[in-house]
């Protein structure tokens, strides 16, 4: 239901924003909402450690420091997201963003509160997900997994009825804004009355100096989110300073399509995410190994499906979606698409590192990667226009992190050999050359890639044996 909702979010959103204030105002959207998410970075990586370790305590049945570690971990959200609002809020009074942005289409008081009601969301937010990841801590996923679905569906039904009666930028901030809020009070009052040993309303376990010991290892999950920042919102700031919002709604949507294929990993890495941190935790590797294949073959599978659809049809797919609003360009898309078929695999490869805790070189060399994909698709831009940026953001990735991640997740575990990428990948690399250079022969190669995506399903079966237990 979540992959439902995310997809059909990106699929008529976008039209809709494009009906509703045109590509230049929408680009200047794009750029204010870029420039905001930087905010979340405040929460200096501290929360996916926090659920890790959170994960880890339950599954010892620890539940004093289960405690100890929700409540500070929520004191800290609550604090630090507050006081970097309020210092937020001071610098866009005092220098204008417009300038820097080349936002010239919408006024200053407009962009002055549409960032302020932006940042606002990340102070709720913070808390917020971690209150929603204390289900999947706590073995009832399903439960946490609705009610982050039920989310999405309200910002969706909200920003498409706000953008259907045409409404302008502050009030879609304020309807993107309540979801965060309303579900923020569902999960608390749900998880105090199951949980009320907890005392969550409480925070009496929370401990300043408990808190400080979170800060060296979270700040490799930090590197990790800031070169996801610079790669994802640095580039489309590089964009918009370069060639103005048109481009930024041509580089942001084309980027939109791609990345359907990264959000259907990500629903599936995160609802698994929690078990690989258990079957760590046990030393269970058997059913981590084959967990993890399942993942990896799954996105493989969906990403080659995906690729070749695009690769022939993406032209009248994109001026269908779009109603020829934006003008389509084949090179970018092409280049899009080699960058998201090796992108999606070193992606699922650092997974199960950041699960385990075991993201401390992950993080410096994506952090390093990420300065030299922003430093390449800036001087690609420079001297080649867009297809120029995707092409910086493709050598940057084949650089660094498309061996190296795999490389670090072999020294993790040995079983996570060569041999065993090689039998991954071959299969996937080679199904996307025949399939783009002898489109005929699609019914034997997807038939093929069925049977090699099926071997991997008893080992899904064993791996997942324990999900069935979870509760609601």
């Amino acid at each position: 239901m979540g992959q439902i909702i995310n997809v059909a979010s990106r699929i008529v959103l976008v039209p809709l924003f494009l009906v509703a204030w045109g590509a230049d105002i929408y680009g200047e959207w794009l750029l204010l909402s870029s420039l905001v998410a930087y905010l979340s970075l405040t929460e200096m990586g501290a929360q996916l450690y926090i659920v890790n370790r959170m994960t880890q305590a339950y599954a010892h049945r620890d539940n004093d420091q289960f405690c100890k570690i929700l409540h500070t971990g929520l004191a800290l959200f609550l604090i630090i997201p507050i006081a970097v609002f309020i210092i937020f809020v001071a610098v866009i009074v005092f220098f204008n963003p417009a300038s820097f942005l080349h936002i010239t289409q919408t006024g200053h008081g407009t962009v002055i509160l549409v960032l302020a009601i932006l940042a606002f969301q990340i102070v709720l937010s913070l808390p917020q997900s971690v209150l929603l990841r204390v289900y999947f801590a706590v073995e009832m996923l399903p439960r946490g997994v609705m009610l982050i679905n039920l989310m999405q569906l309200m910002s969706f039904i909200f920003l498409a009825g706000g953008l259907w009666l045409r409404w302008g930028m502050v009030a879609i901030a304020i309807l993107q804004l309540i979801p965060y809020g309303l579900i923020a009070g569902m999960a608390l009052f749900d998880l105090n009355r199951k949980f009320p040993h907890f005392k969550i309303l409480s925070l009496r376990e929370a401990e300043f100096s408990f808190g400080l010991s979170f800060i060296k290892p979270s700040l490799h999950f930090f590197l990790i989110q800031l070169s996801q920042a610079f790669s994802v919102q640095g580039i489309v700031l590089v964009v918009g300073m370069l060639m103005g919002p048109i481009q930024v709604v041509l580089f942001s949507t084309m980027r939109t399509l791609v990345n359907l294929i990264r959000s259907f990993l990500d629903q599936l890495s995160h609802a698994a995410w929690p078990e690989l941190t258990r079957l760590d935790a046990q030393e269970d590797m058997d059913k981590f190994l084959a967990l993890f294949r399942v993942i990896l073959r799954s996105t493989l599978m969906a990403a080659i499906f995906f690729i070749t659809i695009f690769h022939f049809y993406g032209g009248h797919i994109y001026h269908f979606w779009l109603r020829k609003t934006v003008p389509f360009e084949q090179p970018v898309m092409d280049l899009f698409l080699i960058y998201i078929s090796q992108f999606i695999f070193w992606l699922a490869c650092s997974h199960p590192l950041q699960a385990t805790n075991r993201h401390h070189t992950l993080a410096k060399v994506l952090f390093i990667s990420s300065i030299l994909t922003i430093t390449l698709a800036y001087l690609g831009g420079r001297h080649l226009g867009l297809p120029g940026i995707v092409l910086g953001m493709i050598i940057g990735d084949l650089v660094l992190p498309f061996w190296f991640v795999p490389y670090l997740l072999h020294g993790y575990q040995g079983c996570f050999s060569f041999k065993f990428f090689a039998a991954e990948m071959v299969p996937y690399g080679g199904s996307l050359v025949i399939l783009t250079t002898i489109p005929w022969l699609a019914p034997v190669v997807f038939l093929l890639l069925l049977l090699w995506w099926l071997r991997a399903v008893p080992g899904r079966v064993l791996a997942l044996g324990r999900l069935r237990e979870l509760k609601w």
